[in-house]
């Protein structure tokens, strides 16, 4: 997993996204959630590793992150929050590198709505759960 050695996983839970990108060999991750309880315990459980956990809403902690991301995990509560909202603040905030991936997961019927900057190039279903990766629109 050499080039994604930085990743954020947003809307974490429990933080089982992050932590298989961790041992898979991912340098550093960012985990975001507004419950940490279980997430606080399965990050103890990992060996070792350079991660942050930030408690709080992902729109609001998304503008003092400062930094990009080679990888971008989205898997947040089906039905709550709109894909265009969620795409259009990490375009704003500039979180994901030029040659980075979105991968993001849910409930298979949501509407997905993609911004200008970002292209649908691979996507996977599972069950009732879809997982679409994404990547910039060259030239954004």
């Amino acid at each position: 997993m050499d080039k994604y050695e930085n990743i954020l996983d947003a809307f974490a839970g429990t933080g089982a996204i992050g932590i298989e990108a961790f041992s898979r060999g991912a340098k550093h991750i960012d985990f975001i959630d507004k419950d940490i309880n279980t997430l606080k315990i399965n990050t103890k459980l990992m060996d070792k590793g350079s991660y942050n956990i930030y408690k709080g809403d992902f729109f609001k902690m998304a503008k003092s992150l400062n930094k990009q991301y080679d990888l971008i995990v989205f898997d947040p509560p089906y039905n709550l929050y709109s894909t265009k909202d969620i795409l259009d603040i990490t375009r704003e905030c500039n979180l994901l590198k030029n040659d980075g991936i979105i991968l993001f997961e849910e409930f298979y019927k949501t509407e997905f709505k993609v911004n200008i900057s970002f292209y649908v190039y691979d996507e996977r279903k599972y069950g009732d759960t879809i997982i679409r990766f994404l990547s910039h629109i060259q030239g954004e």
